[in-house]
């Protein structure tokens, strides 16, 4: 018994062992003096096969449709969110772009009219250097 105990360990180790096989080993062991380290090595994988099965059972569904639910309203609300304050920034920046180019014509539009004012004033400071009326009309003083 202690040989073919050794032989399913060894087969064990090496992973050529079926269920059936695996299935002996453990009832060899819970039969057999010694082997501690080999013992507790495989009831803790029952005890651990045994929770896992536990713990296997469907948790709760309401739990697993409240995170998608919650998670898909919230990015909808984000892209809501990004888009709508990348429209106001795109309209702030052509409202602004808008009042710049309004500017620049009314200052086109001054600088036109100062032209057309100084022409006016070139023709007067002609008459600048004159002293009287009587030099503008050849009047001579007798």
């Amino acid at each position: 018994m202690k040989e073919r105990l050794e032989v399913l360990l060894d087969r064990y180790w090496e992973g050529e062992t079926s269920l059936e096989e695996e299935k002996e080993l453990r009832d060899l062991l819970s039969i057999m003096d010694g082997y501690e380290t080999e013992k507790a090595f495989f009831l803790g994988i029952s005890d651990f096969s045994e929770l896992q099965e536990a713990n296997l059972a469907n948790p709760a569904k309401g739990y697993k449709r409240f995170i998608p639910f919650w998670s898909g309203i919230a990015a909808g609300l984000l892209v809501f969110l990004v888009s709508g304050v990348s429209i106001y920034l795109h309209q702030k920046k052509s409202a602004e772009k808008e009042a710049f180019e309004q500017v620049i014509q009314a200052f086109s539009l001054i600088q036109e009219n100062m032209q057309r004012g100084t022409e006016n004033l070139q023709l007067l400071q002609e008459f600048q250097y004159l002293n009287t009326p009587n030099e503008i009309f050849d009047i001579e003083n007798e």
